[in-house]
């Protein structure tokens, strides 16, 4: 079993224990997550919704951001590099927990779909009332 390594510096407590990453060695190491580049993903933002813990791959469950990779249009784009910052930004901001998403562990791409809460709140509900995400409502939706 893979133990995330001692990059974290945002101390994770985790509500549901991801298979690769074991719970005490999680709990209180910290990492600076900054935004993906093209080397190894252990602690890093890939985009608005998705993140790399521990070398596992996350799909934020509860939300839908628009794409950076590859987007439909320059707005697109632009309220994407927004998500993606301000995610991490939160992300930064202190402890957080990972909650299973119901009924369903992984999606299609074998990432893990999770919803991040500090405090009781969703950081994805954070990044909807700011206008950067939408609740998922089960399908993608155009954002151009």
């Amino acid at each position: 079993m893979k133990a995330a390594t001692s990059a974290f510096i945002a101390a994770i407590s985790i509500a549901t224990v991801l298979q690769p990453i074991s719970s005490s060695a999680a709990s209180r190491n910290v990492a600076q997550f900054q935004k993906c580049g093209s080397g190894s993903r252990m602690n890093c933002i890939v985009d608005g919704d998705t993140i790399w813990i521990g070398g596992d791959k996350i799909r934020i469950a509860d939300i839908d951001t628009p794409e950076i990779s590859e987007p439909k249009c320059r707005s697109e784009l632009a309220l994407g590099n927004k998500a993606t910052a301000r995610l991490i930004e939160l992300i930064n901001a202190g402890p957080f927990e990972l909650k299973a998403w119901p009924g369903r562990d992984e999606d299609r791409y074998g990432r893990k779909l999770r919803v991040l809460t500090r405090d009781g709140r969703s950081l994805g509900d954070i990044l909807v009332s700011e206008g950067l995400a939408r609740t998922w409502s089960g399908r993608r939706e155009p954002w151009c």
